[in-house]
């Protein structure tokens, strides 16, 4: 059983700018970064000119190099997730924040609705443990991307359920992870959970993913909880179902 991967949408990296001093007087200097949230920040480093920034610009060419030489672990841990659940399929979008080394020293995912923690962790390992381009102008650089996964088209798809159908154990769920939150350290930062829901009411498999990086620590947490779970039945066949616990 062989499910299809294709790219969801292409990279972005960050782009630094520098003003620095002209003759005759000093410039504030200040960037526009992605800081990895939707928007762009403008930060002002000072009076001094600066000549390296903590966010410098990639090279997209050569990052989407990188994730190309990448997809195919990717796919791996799909096609491995499939044996867990055969009609797993979704979307990711991924954050990573690259060091001088061309090292992720942070890998996170955005967004998800894959569904199995198992596969979303195989992916980030794949992607942290890629050599990515050093960033030029600064101590680390930015980039985030994302795969769409379609299990095999013999596979019926699990039934669409409204986070509204599990009832009160909806915020049976919503505590469940506010208490990973609070066991982990980890403050603001919507957290998004999905699962894939079996005729008797139990969890098949859990995904997590938060714009908020820290929100990997209580991931396992978060997976835990609710697989330990018992919800309404989606019916005669699988369900799958997201929600926020915002």
């Amino acid at each position: 059983m062989i499910g299809r991967a294709r790219f969801l949408f292409g990279l972005s990296a960050s782009v630094l700018l520098l003003v620095v001093a002209g003759c005759g007087g000093t410039k504030t200097n200040t960037e526009k970064v992605k800081t990895g949230d939707d928007d762009d920040t403008w930060h002002n480093t000072g009076n001094m000119p600066n000549f390296e920034s903590e966010v410098g610009a990639l090279d997209q060419d050569k990052v989407q190099e990188t994730l190309n030489r990448t997809s195919g672990k990717l796919t791996a841990c799909f096609n491995d997730g499939l044996r867990r659940v055969s009609f797993m399929g979704g979307e990711i979008k991924f954050a990573l924040r690259i060091n001088r080394d061309g090292a992720a020293q942070v890998a996170y995912l955005k967004e998800s609705t894959l569904g199995d923690r198992t596969t979303e962790a195989c992916m980030l390992k794949a992607l942290q443990g890629a050599t990515w381009p050093s960033p030029v102008g600064g101590r680390e650089g930015l980039a985030d991307g994302g795969f769409a996964f379609e299990p095999s088209p013999d596979e019926r798809t699990p039934v669409a359920l409204d986070p509204e159908r599990l009832g009160k154990d909806l915020a049976k769920a919503k505590s469940a992870i506010t208490t990973c939150r609070s066991s982990a350290g980890v403050g603001a930062g919507a957290l998004k959970a999905t699962m894939y829901i079996d005729t008797e009411g139990k969890p098949m498999a859990v995904g997590v993913s938060s714009a908020d990086a820290k929100v990997e620590q209580a991931a396992s947490c978060v997976v835990d909880a609710l697989r330990g779970m018992t919800f309404p039945s989606p019916g005669s066949y699988a369900g799958k179902v997201s929600f926020s616990d915002d």
